[in-house]
This record gives C-alpha cells, sequence and structure tokens, in this order.
C-alpha cells in the first residue's frame, strides 16, 4: 500500500511494511482470543462494503442453525470401539427404528469426512466453478479471520473487490416456504451437513491466481471455491440440483447447504442408503459432527417442523418478546423487520404493523407514540397464541374466512378437522396497492 501526499515543493509518499503490518495483525488477533471475545468492543464497522464481510467480534447470537434438530440426541460410534468417529441421532425413535438407522450408518460410514485430508471433492466433469472477469483484472486479496459461534476463528479473503468485478449469477434458489411445506408432518428427519460443502467444488484452473492471497510468508491460492466467493451459493444449489434430483421433493429437501432427509413413516427411514448412495457417487462427504439423525422435530429455515404441523420458531418469537419500547428508528426497523418473519402466522399482520410502520415515515421526527406502544403490547399478547400451519388432506372441506378493512385486507384458508381449526396458508394484499402478497 502506498500513500501520495501533498507537501512543500512536491508530493511525498508513504509505503507501509505488508511483513509488520502481518505481524501486528496476528498479534492483534491472538490478544484478542487471550482476554477473551466477552471483554472485546462489539465494534460496528461503518464501512458499508467491508461489514458484511468482516461482522463485530461477538457472533449475532440471535441468528440461529437454518437446520438443526430441537430434542436431545443420542452419540453413536460408527466404529464400535473408536470414539473419534461419532456422530448423532435422535433419543425419542424405538429401538427397531434405531438399530436400523444406526446399521444403515455404520455401513455407510466411508460418506462421512473426519478430517479435511478425507475431502475428495466432486469430480470435475460433474460441476466447476468458473468467475466470469475482465481479463485485465488480477486481484490480490487479503487474509481475514471471523470469528465463528462456537468461539473458534474462521479464515476467509477479502473478496471484495473481486466480488464486485463477477456478475450475479441468477441460478434459481428453491422457494423456503415450498421446503418448509412439503417438510412438515413426516414422522422421522434427518438433518445432514456437508464437511466444509464449498470447498469440495473445483476452482477452474484458469481461475486458481484470481483467488490468491497473501501472507506472512508467501502467495497462495484456492484450488477449490473458497468461502465469501460471490456466486458460491448458487453453484453449490446448481450442485445439489442436478445429483440429488431423483430424490428432491419425495424423501430429500436441500436449500443450498442445508439438507434434510425425511420420512413420512418411521419404518422407512432408511431410505438414507439411497441419499448415501448418491453422496459416495459424486463424493461429496459429510461432516458427522453437526449432523443428526431420526430426530421427531427441528428447525428448517427459520420454523419448527415436527409431526404436527408447522410452527413459528420460538427464537424468533423471544426475540420479540424481549424487546423493549423503541427509541431509535433502528430499533423500529429491527423489530418490523422481525414480525415479517413471522408474518404466515399472522392474521393481519399489515394492520398490527401499520402504526411501527408510520414511524419510519418521519425518520428526522421520530417519535414512539401511544399508538405503537399499544399495538406493542398486543403484539406480544398476539404472540402467545400463534396457529399451528397444516397441510390439507385431499377431499377434506376447506373455509375461506376473508377479513378487510380501509388499509389492509386478508384472506385465510382453514380445515375444519376435530373442532380445532388450523389455518392452511394465508394471503395479504394492500387495499391502494392492490398487489397480491402471498407469505
Amino acid at each position: 500500500m502506498k500513500i501520495k501526499f501533498p507537501i512543500i515543493g512536491g508530493v511525498g509518499e508513504a509505503q507501509a511494511d505488508a511483513l509488520q503490518a502481518g505481524k501486528c495483525y496476528v498479534e492483534a488477533i491472538k490478544r484478542g482470543k487471550k482476554i477473551g471475545l466477552e471483554e472485546t468492543p462489539k465494534t460496528k464497522y461503518s464501512n458499508k462494503r467491508g461489514k458484511d464481510l468482516i461482522p463485530s467480534p461477538e457472533p449475532d447470537k440471535e441468528t440461529p442453525a437454518t437446520v438443526q434438530p430441537v430434542e436431545e440426541l443420542i452419540t453413536v460410534e460408527l466404529t464400535p470401539g473408536d470414539p473419534g468417529k461419532v456422530t448423532k441421532i435422535g433419543s425419542k425413535i424405538t429401538d427397531d427404528v434405531r438399530d436400523q438407522v444406526v446399521n444403515c450408518l455404520r455401513k455407510d460410514k466411508d460418506i462421512f469426512a473426519w478430517t479435511p485430508q478425507d475431502l475428495e471433492g466432486i469430480d470435475p466433469s460433474v460441476i466447476t466453478q468458473h468467475l466470469n472477469l475482465d481479463p485485465s483484472i488480477r486481484p490480490l486479496s487479503n487474509v481475514v479471520l471471523v470469528p465463528k459461534p462456537g468461539g473458534k476463528w474462521r479464515m476467509c479473503i477479502d473478496f471484495r473487490d473481486l466480488n464486485k468485478a463477477c456478475p450475479k449469477n441468477f441460478y434459481p434458489l428453491p422457494m423456503i416456504d415450498q421446503l418448509v411445506d412439503s417438510t412438515s408432518e413426516c414422522e422421522l428427519l434427518s438433518m445432514m451437513d456437508a464437511s466444509q460443502g464449498y470447498h469440495q467444488i473445483m476452482l477452474a484452473p484458469e481461475d486458481h491466481k484470481r483467488v490468491s492471497f497473501i501472507t506472512l510468508d508467501d502467495t497462495f491460492c484456492y484450488v477449490a471455491i473458497p468461502f465469501r466467493l460471490k456466486n458460491a451459493g448458487a453453484t453449490y444449489q446448481k450442485l445439489v440440483d442436478k445429483i440429488f434430483r431423483p430424490q428432491l421433493g419425495r424423501n430429500v429437501e436441500i436449500y443450498v447447504d442445508d439438507m434434510l432427509g425425511k420420512s413420512k413413516e418411521a419404518r422407512n427411514h432408511v431410505d438414507l442408503e439411497e441419499t448415501f448412495a448418491i453422496l459416495r457417487k459424486y463424493r461429496l462427504e459429510l461432516n458427522p459432527r453437526k449432523c443428526a439423525f431420526g430426530v421427531s422435530e427441528g428447525r428448517f429455515l427459520g420454523f419448527m417442523v415436527t409431526q404436527r404441523g408447522i410452527e413459528a420458531n420460538p427464537a424468533k418469537i423471544k426475540a420479540i418478546l424481549d424487546m423493549r419500547p423503541h427509541t431509535n428508528v433502528n430499533e423500529v426497523q429491527r423489530l418490523t423487520g422481525r414480525i415479517v418473519t413471522l408474518s404466515r402466522f399472522f392474521s393481519k399482520s399489515a394492520e398490527k404493523g401499520l402504526p411501527f410502520f408510520k414511524t419510519l415515515r418521519k425518520v428526522k421526527d421520530f417519535k414512539w407514540t401511544e399508538e405503537c406502544q399499544r399495538a406493542f403490547e398486543e403484539l406480544k399478547a398476539y404472540l402467545a397464541k400463534l396457529p399451528l400451519l397444516v397441510k390439507p388432506l385431499p377431499g377434506d372441506t376447506l373455509y375461506l374466512y376473508i377479513s378487510s378493512t380501509s388499509r389492509p385486507s386478508a384472506l385465510c384458508w382453514y380445515e375444519k378437522k376435530m373442532i380445532l381449526r388450523h389455518p392452511f396458508t394465508m394471503s395479504k394484499f394492500s387495499m391502494e396497492q392492490k398487489v397480491v402478497i402471498h407469505p
């Protein structure tokens, strides 16, 4: 790095010492790790260009994993007598089903990666990441250490300039609502995590130099897709859509690197062997420490999926219940964002959130009014009785309930079942804009 500045009679130059800067950075990281994250200032970076790449030292505790079991798990040795090769299964399954699942896992234990050296990588003939760049651009990136939720550190590369030079890949991602609907009301689920998923897809050889980075010792480059690289998620989704096409929607649902096996009946959960066969064929390996097999319920893409149906995520409800009366626009924006994530469970969600959205119209003259406080208290009370969403069965009678006001309107399909009425789906639209919105 070189800085030029005006001086009397000319232009002065100040050149940075890359070696000394690297040593200072490593020393700062070590010092931060020694004192602990609790004592590290929660600095929010003001650089908009880099705030997504370099988060605050303390990870966001409100962001749970997108695929996560909620019941107690049992540790299983895949190689009896070897405590280093284990994974986890659900604790609520019957003994017969547990034996079937354990035998299946032990039979196919080769699809797990126990160390980074076990990763063979996807055959480049199946899929390869190509960077579509201006040939004149030769980026060289710096190393950035990012804290992980578990207290560990992840080495990421500052690819901001490279990402700006790459056009966006518009490969379509699955509809989250459709995946969640398809996953609910299953007796057993298996939540699988690919071991360093992006690193299992090779980069085109001509792009290796474009993902080079500097360390204290030398200049290196990636030969596989690194994290934080633009379009990595689209490439990964394209891969799983290709190799799991025979299973998608039937006994597997995948959103980028979130993989979930499902069975309507617990006795059929051994069809995991079909999934394992595909993983083995394409050399896509799992992380046994982050997998959970044979669970009855769990979090999937922000929702609770169970055999009963779809429930609101308790963590998202608690996030709103723990909020205090707001004092600035940023806090109101955070509230409205959390309301949107739960809007599928709300009746008249637009009307309930209208007082909050009104305050955002006058950013410079912010005021938390009595109407806002009243709506806030009513919202908290409503969160205590959110409905369970279920799928209707063929031949069931559906009832249409329509609610309308002068501002927002909503309609809701209901299924009348065992006296209880469970919402199936809700649609909302604005009377002024006349735009239909399906949550």
